[in-house]
């Protein structure tokens, strides 16, 4: 029994996940983060803007770990943690998605 309360756990998880709730928490937290840390170099318009050093990055297309990997190089102000990079790289990765400026 414990067993098939385990995989019924397991598979809601999987679902929760294949639905975009967890993508949807992640846009949430990581816009504040976004707008916090990262707005100071870059944009999430579409136009680069020479006021933003780093660039604009609604055309960055790159995978989940990538832009993982790119978040967490990026110089902010306090070091984030695990779950602040995924939440970081997530908002960017849904609005690049949506096609819609952040």
């Amino acid at each position: 029994m414990h067993r098939a309360a385990g995989l019924i756990g397991l598979l809601g998880a999987v679902l929760a996940v294949g639905c975009g709730t967890t993508d949807r928490a992640e846009s949430s937290a990581g816009q504040g983060l976004f707008a916090q840390d990262c707005s100071v170099c870059h944009s999430l318009s579409g136009r680069q803007s020479p006021q933003r050093q780093g660039g604009d990055l609604l055309m960055l297309h790159m995978g989940r770990e990538a832009m993982h990997q790119f978040v967490q190089e990026m110089p902010v102000r306090h070091r984030l943690s695990p779950a602040q990079l995924r939440d970081v790289a997530g908002y960017v990765l849904a609005v690049e998605r949506s096609g819609r400026p952040g």
